[in-house]
């Protein structure tokens, strides 16, 4: 997967249009009047959902839950496939070693 991939996404109810960069150790969504970024050892789950009320735009998202219970919703714009390939690089994350 690319390391910028074009997305809508949503926290605290509030939705951008931006990109999202995923590091080695480190997830950073951007969009014109909002940054977040956060470390990806702060992910306490995440999952694919589709249903209709999760949705973004018609989108099926990727909840990622952060470690205070606060939700990220991210919908992929990059195409077919796009979504389960960050979902995947996400679980590699944080299987890889950390060094502790």
């Amino acid at each position: 997967m690319a390391s910028d991939l074009p997305i809508v996404w949503n926290v605290h109810d509030a939705t951008y249009a931006g990109g999202l960069r995923l590091g080695s150790d480190r997830l950073t969504l951007t969009s014109k009047t909002r940054t977040l970024c956060f470390p990806s050892r702060s992910i306490a789950s995440f999952a694919i959902e589709r249903g209709p009320a999760e949705r973004l735009r018609g989108l099926p998202v990727l909840r990622v839950r952060l470690g205070g219970g606060v939700d990220v919703r991210i919908a992929s714009l990059g195409g077919a496939g796009s979504l389960h390939e960050l979902a995947a690089s996400l679980a590699a994350c944080q299987a890889a070693p950390t060094g502790t």
